[in-house]
């Protein structure tokens, strides 16, 4: 599958990725250039994305309206208003409707959702 997380793809092709365990859960710390702090269990709707004001909200807003609820959030970034990656981790799988409306957000350009 090719991704278009550019930012996170070295040279070689590769997505490099690192975690840790803390607490005996296995968390992801960085998705190529991008750190993050996302707990490795359920699901995870993983965004790459503009880093701009109401991104959380938007999308919180969007899986609220499907009653998705969201078990957490984090956001890694390389600079304030550049490129970020948003991590969400949910309850319940959206709905093919709800992942649409995500992906229309102008400010996310991809997005990937992970059941774990």
């Amino acid at each position: 599958m090719e991704s278009k997380f550019a930012s996170a793809i070295s040279e070689s092709g590769e997505i490099k990725f690192e975690g840790r365990v803390k607490d005996g859960i296995p968390h992801l710390t960085r998705v190529g250039s991008f750190e993050v702090d996302v707990s490795l269990e359920g699901s995870i709707l993983l965004c790459r994305q503009v880093d701009q004001p109401g991104m959380i909200g938007t999308a919180g807003s969007i899986l609220g309206e499907e009653d998705v609820n969201v078990s957490f959030m984090s956001v890694g970034r390389i600079a304030p208003r550049k490129q970020a990656v948003m991590a969400i981790g949910v309850d319940d799988q959206p709905s093919k409707e709800a992942l649409k409306k995500i992906g229309e957000v102008s400010a996310i350009e991809e997005f990937v959702f992970l059941k774990l």
